[in-house]
């Protein structure tokens, strides 16, 4: 088989009477199918798969009669499209928020070699429509923040997309290692156990689309699933956040420490090496609590990061901007400038928690 098309379902029956026939026109040249895995829809959704798998023989339901999350709906979806052998899975929304007339470009891209294409709304071509200025910027922001955060997919525009297409032989050896909890941004997950798995050999492709408004029905996209995004990407980052925050915390009570036994009998000696050791001390704990063997660059590339930060602090005092707000400025470019510099590698976090 060709192709294999993951649509997991609750309540899209509406929907799935335009999409089904949009995916029989655009796939009529490949050898395909389409797995449904639905939730318990109350809607007739699962009538409008059985009509169509009646009258075309590409359809598979699988109704699992109750919501046990979008993750764990991928991965049934998925598995069952590796037990048909399927050359190509591709993973979407049924709502027709990801056009079908895309999927031929994300399975001739996996056919030509490359082993996942991403369907992207911030590559070149690629957008968004209808969409309020706060979804976008919930939408930007979780990009940034995976971006951040998980160095190893710095180099893909849209690292949190849902519409996707995998080689089925690289998805065998993954599928495992993916969990339930990653939700509608488990392409993060897959990014991460694939780099773990086949490092740089694991060749990605982005393919430009247009995101659109719903048709029918209802988002499913609420404040619990942006509060499992945000702890997934922390997980996935070994919560290096939170690492650099107390080593920080750490190393500033030593700096303080040293200056105050030192500056009553040499004021500058007091400064200098309250602030070098203090330096020494974040750089060193935040390094051993990622798990990252200490590296020399590292010592090096975080003095370059504090000096920065003090010279933003000085540039700032001098345009009379309020104490508060230059702390919270500097402290924010800190922090991005410490997780940008100091590279974390999935393999690193794989050997901590195995």
């Amino acid at each position: 088989m060709d192709v294999c098309v993951v649509l997991p379902t609750i309540n899209e029956a509406d929907n799935l009477r335009v999409l089904l026939p949009r995916l029989s026109e655009v796939l009529s040249g490949y050898d395909w199918l389409v797995v449904v895995v639905d939730d318990g829809s109350t809607d007739g959704t699962q009538d409008v798969v059985y009509e169509f798998s009646r009258s075309t023989n590409k359809a598979l339901l699988i109704e699992r009669g109750v919501r046990l999350g979008l993750g764990s709906a991928i991965r049934t979806g998925m598995k069952a499209c590796i037990d048909k052998g399927a050359d190509t899975i591709v993973v979407m929304d049924a709502d027709l928020q990801h056009p079908p007339e895309v999927v031929p470009s994300l399975v001739n891209a996996v056919l030509n070699g490359y082993d996942l294409a991403i369907a992207s709304r911030y590559t070149n071509g690629g957008g968004v429509a209808g969409w309020s200025f706060t979804r976008l910027m919930i939408s930007k922001g979780a990009t940034y923040m995976a971006r951040l955060l998980m160095p190893w997919v710095r180099s893909i525009r849209d690292p949190v997309s849902g519409f996707f297409a995998i080689r089925g032989d690289r998805l065998r050896g993954l599928i495992d290692s993916l969990s339930d909890s990653a939700g509608y941004k488990l392409i993060l997950e897959l990014l991460t156990v694939a780099h773990v798995a086949y490092g740089s050999s694991f060749k990605v492709a982005e393919i430009p689309y247009v995101f659109r408004s719903r048709a029918y029905g209802k988002s499913k996209l609420n404040s619990k699933e942006l509060m499992n995004y945000a702890q997934l990407v922390l997980k996935l980052s070994n919560y290096s956040v939170f690492k650099y925050l107390l080593s920080l915390i750490i190393g500033s009570l030593v700096g303080y420490a040293i200056f105050h036994a030192l500056s009553s009998m040499n004021a500058l000696l007091g400064n200098v090496l309250s602030l070098e050791l203090s330096l020494i001390t974040v750089i060193t704990l935040y390094q051993v609590l990622m798990g990252i063997k200490p590296r020399f660059r590292n010592y090096i590339n975080y003095h370059a990061v504090k000096y920065t930060v003090v010279m933003i602090k000085l540039l700032l005092f001098e345009a009379s901007i309020p104490v508060l707000v230059v702390l919270i400025i500097s402290a924010v470019a800190q922090l991005i400038l410490t997780l940008r510099i100091i590279q974390i590698s999935p393999i690193e976090i794989h050997v901590i928690h195995a």
